[in-house]
């Protein structure tokens, strides 16, 4: 299991989405993974937005996007590009999308998919982005380099939880108990045939 935390400073977005810079994690978190974004950034535009790709370790250019707008309409979106069929909108709210003070949570298995909670409700579930391991990620809120500052002060946490169930001894646990409840039976039900 690995656990990882990043703070990204305020200032890293007052930046326009071509000049994001895209930094890589220490390690990758691939086969399933949860992911907590804490935004505690004082918006300083109303116009700004906060917004977040998460790149995949093995397609370049293949990332999902979640994006907070500022206040008074706290608008909300989630996008995805992939090699299928580029850059796509999945999921956006003109007003009250999020809330400050309360994460985001993204969960991925390669099973279930990807589920978005927006920290109000889940508001995408189920996404078939497979395979998709964690590599790298790069951060943005500027519609355009003459804008005013996005983002004033603050900070933006990103808190990942990761973990490989083929690594861990114990993921078989529940099929040797299967397996020996499964032979006991066998054993019953062939002793009382017999006798």
């Amino acid at each position: 299991m690995l656990i990882h935390q990043t703070e990204i400073p305020y200032f890293e977005f007052n930046k326009v989405k071509s000049d994001a810079v895209i930094v890589e994690f220490e390690n990758i978190h691939a086969s399933s993974w949860q992911i907590e974004f804490h935004n505690d950034l004082l918006y300083g535009n109303p116009e700004g937005d906060a917004a977040i790709r998460i790149y995949d370790s093995e397609l370049a250019g293949k990332f999902f996007e979640i994006g907070m707008g500022s206040h008074p309409r706290y608008s909300y979106w989630i996008a995805a590009d992939v090699p299928e069929t580029g850059y796509v909108l999945l999921y956006s709210a003109y007003e009250n999308g999020w809330a400050p003070g309360k994460p985001t949570k993204i969960t991925y298995s390669e099973q279930g998919g990807l589920t978005v909670d927006n920290g109000l409700r889940t508001v995408l579930s189920n996404l078939d982005i497979s395979p998709f391991a964690i590599k790298s990620y790069s951060v943005h809120g500027m519609k355009g380099s003459t804008d005013p500052p996005a983002v004033t002060d603050g900070v933006f946490t990103v808190n990942i939880i990761s973990a490989d169930y083929g690594e861990n001894p114990l993921w078989i646990f529940p099929f040797v108990v299967t397996g020996i409840v499964g032979a006991g039976v066998i054993i019953l039900i062939f002793s009382k045939r017999r006798s």
